[in-house]
Parts: C-alpha cells; sequence; structure tokens
C-alpha cells in the first residue's frame, strides 16, 4: 500500500496534477459569542426557545487562489434544533485537490432549477416529509425556525419561515486577497464555519426593532420581515478561528 502512495504521489508530481484530498464543511451554531442552547434573545430583549430549525445549504464551492471556484457536489437539510447537536454540525462531504484556497462559498437555500419541481416526486432532503414545502406558494423553505417567547405575560408561537428564490443566500466567507486562507492537506481537513443565530433576530424592518409584542415578527411566511431575515442571517456566518472579511451577494438565477 505503501508503494502504491508513493507511485500515485510520484506520478501526480511529474504530471503537475494535484492528489484528491478529503473536505469537510462544519457548522457551529454560536448566540452571540457563546455555544447556542437553544434560546435567542431579540433586539427588544425577548427570548425565544427554539423548537425546530432546520435550513438548506447547497451550491457549496471552495474559491481558488485565481479566484475561480470549486464546486463541492451536494444539497443538505441541517437540522439545528431540539436536541440536535449545536457544535460540529456535518454539512457535507467530498474530494477536492489538496491545496490552498481563498475562501469558501455557500447558498441558504435551494438552487433555482430544484426549488419549483414537484416536491411529491422528490427524493430527501426535497421530498414532503422534510416539511420544507409551501403547498400556498410553490417553492421550498430555505430557513425555518420556530420556538416560544414569553412577551407581556403570555407564551406566543413564533415561526419565522423565509424561502423563495429572491431570498437564496449567497454567502461568502474568507480573505478575496489573501491566498491560503484554507489550507486542504494530502490527509485532508475539516472548513467549520459559525452561524450566529442571535444575529436573526438583531434587527426589525427599517429602523424598528426585532419586537415579538408587534405581530409582524412572530408569524413570518414572506413579505418585508422575511427580507429583513434575509438580510439578518446575511450578517450571521463567519469562518471559525479567524477574522475573515464575511460577504454576502444577492442572488441571481443559478
Amino acid at each position: 500500500m505503501r508503494t502504491l502512495i508513493r507511485l500515485t504521489a510520484l506520478t501526480a508530481a511529474l504530471t503537475g496534477t494535484t492528489l484528491a484530498a478529503p473536505f469537510a464543511l462544519n457548522l457551529n451554531i454560536l448566540n452571540g459569542d457563546r455555544p447556542f442552547t437553544g434560546q435567542l434573545t431579540t433586539q427588544a430583549g425577548q427570548v425565544i426557545t427554539t423548537d425546530l430549525w432546520q435550513l438548506y445549504i447547497s451550491n457549496v464551492a471552495l474559491v481558488k487562489d485565481d479566484g475561480t471556484e470549486l464546486p463541492v457536489p451536494g444539497l443538505t437539510l441541517l437540522q439545528l434544533g431540539g436536541t440536535n447537536k449545536t457544535q460540529n454540525v456535518p454539512v457535507l462531504k467530498g474530494d477536492v485537490p489538496a491545496g490552498t484556497y481563498r475562501g469558501v462559498r455557500f447558498d441558504v437555500g435551494v438552487p433555482r432549477a430544484l426549488n419549483h419541481l414537484d416536491a411529491s416526486t422528490q427524493q430527501a432532503p426535497l421530498g414532503l416529509d422534510a416539511g420544507m414545502f409551501w403547498a400556498w406558494n410553490p417553492g421550498y423553505i430555505f430557513s425555518r425556525f420556530e420556538g416560544k417567547a414569553q412577551v407581556g405575560g403570555q407564551t406566543r408561537d413564533v415561526a419565522l419561515h423565509m424561502g423563495a428564490d429572491t431570498r437564496r443566500l449567497t454567502v461568502s466567507l474568507g480573505d478575496p486577497m489573501k491566498p491560503g486562507t484554507i489550507q486542504v492537506k494530502d490527509g485532508g481537513a475539516p472548513v467549520t464555519v459559525n452561524l450566529n443565530a442571535a444575529r436573526m433576530v438583531a434587527a426589525g424592518v427599517g429602523a424598528d426593532k426585532f419586537d415579538l409584542s408587534d405581530a409582524k415578527y412572530t408569524q413570518v411566511h414572506g413579505g418585508p420581515v422575511a427580507d429583513q431575515l434575509y438580510l439578518n442571517l446575511g450578517t450571521a456566518f463567519s469562518l471559525a478561528g479567524a477574522a475573515p472579511a464575511a460577504g454576502m451577494s444577492m442572488p441571481g438565477t443559478k
């Protein structure tokens, strides 16, 4: 086996090719600068206890040092609420050329080509069993957060649903001016991304607070508040163990 590995490495060196290495994208869920424990505090100081949180991750790609992208195929539906783990959550695995990369890019949402197919004919994670499809508005829910909060002495159900092609969120992490932000060695190495869940309820529409005493913030399925959730989530991601430049680009028609 060692002889085979040496011969393979020698062949790669002579031909100028790069050996494939295992790549893994992982996610840490945070509440501010601390691990997520299932509770979020809104900008108005109300505490939401999470019952369910699911979101789609797709169109993962590593950004090469020359600025081109290396796609890592796959579509994942993450389960983040309830008793599910919140640290080192596996998102996607694949094989990529070993080397250095400027960053990683991915979408929160379902690609347009898949978003309007008949959900009853799709396999997991796109089937109806996932509970992420709007029957009244064809297309998938990209981020489905549900929980309960005490507001004015009463318990309120909170449903924060974000979807539609115009809210497919593209997240770009890394330093476009600095090669080697991400290193994938021959033995492979995970890339870990932080998601600060508190950012989702950190700002309301316009200059308003995200205040659950206003009913428009407790049951969100579209409209201006869903647009604000899109903007909020765009600021929630960062590379773990680094101080990267995080960015969000508006979705196109991919």
